[in-house]
């Protein structure tokens, strides 16, 4: 009676693993398929950025990466003025998706303008690039506490795997963030300085 215990015990904890890996690795192939739809799109952040500025005549303050059904969509936040905008950049066409009006910049809590980059979007995804050693798959304006701390970057390196940082948008130096995964555990990248 207790060998037979012990083996339906031990089966039990054995379907238990197996069902928590095979959970985690569905977890992490969502992220490793978004990379590889990343890296195959022929239109990237720098083409993305200036789709969107020409859609809604404004600068380009953040952009990310998004894969939605094996689809790549690039989502450029520009500011006009004072308007706000987002437009949805197809990353394989090039061509607007859709252009959704985000309000007025005083109006967010944790607002971004162009000066507040210290330069193009643009320029900043090229220093992010040299200094990460990859692609930039999203660039963002991070606050702390309702206070500007530098934009977070999210780098793809050619042989699939992704780092984030912080970057300093004045002097282009990158400081590793911390990834919290479903698992609990911290992901951090290497820091480079630019």
């Amino acid at each position: 009676m207790k060998s037979r215990t012990a083996t339906i015990f031990t089966a039990g904890l054995a379907s238990a693993i197996a069902l928590s890996a095979g959970i985690a690795l569905a977890g992490g192939k969502a992220d490793e398929a978004e990379v590889r739809a990343f890296l195959k799109a022929p239109h990237g952040i720098e083409a993305a950025i200036k789709t969107a500025e020409g859609a809604t005549g404004g600068k380009a303050v953040g952009a990310e990466f998004d894969e939605k059904k094996g689809a790549g969509i690039w989502e450029v936040e520009t500011v006009n003025g004072m308007k706000r905008a987002e437009v949805r950049v197809d990353a394989t066409t090039g061509e607007v998706e859709k252009t959704k009006d985000k309000g007025d910049v005083a109006d967010d809590d944790e607002p971004v303008t162009p000066d507040m980059l210290g330069g193009t979007l643009s320029d900043l995804v090229v220093r992010a690039e040299t200094a990460g050693g990859g692609k930039v798959m999203s660039i963002d304006f991070e606050h702390e506490d309702g206070a500007p701390k530098g934009l977070a970057v999210e780098i793809a390196k050619p042989d699939g795997s992704h780092e984030a940082f912080l970057m300093n948008p004045a002097d282009g130096k990158f400081s590793p963030m911390v990834d919290q995964s479903d698992d609990g555990e911290a992901d951090e990248g290497e820091a480079s300085g630019g």
